[in-house]
């Protein structure tokens, strides 16, 4: 989470993550697919060091949002892909707790899923 994530922006990437078409659909065309098509699996895992930035030989994470506030919208985002997919099917680790996590990348594809930035839709004034 970013640190002026909002609601707004977990149920747009609540969206993309079910129903991008990233797998191959029925008749092996690729791209055909989404994760509700396949009735797949979800496994959320936060990680607060996406939102990094390197400064010299160290790392910031001033764009992450805060542990407290992080975990509550963290807690709203599995909330809604349960509400808007079959909860059974999403998985989750501890938040905030260092995990040992075992996972198969089945092809060269890896995606990483922002909502839009807010400045993308200010209101610009036209001059008259």
């Amino acid at each position: 989470m970013k640190t002026d994530d909002t609601l707004e922006d977990v149920q747009y990437i609540v969206k993309k993550i079910l129903n991008l078409k990233i797998f191959d659909g029925e008749n092996g065309k690729r791209w055909a697919a989404s994760v509700i098509d396949k009735q797949y699996e979800i496994l959320c895992i936060s990680q607060f060091t996406l939102y990094h930035v390197i400064k010299g030989n160290k790392l910031d994470f001033h764009k992450a949002m805060p542990s407290g506030a992080a975990e509550s919208l963290y807690i709203k985002f599995l909330t809604e892909l349960r509400t808007k997919y079959r909860p059974e099917q999403i998985k989750d680790g501890k938040f905030g707790e260092m995990m040992e996590v075992h996972i198969e990348n089945s092809g060269p594809v890896t995606l990483e899923i922002e909502s839009p930035s807010k400045e993308n839709f200010a209101v610009v004034p036209t001059k008259k």
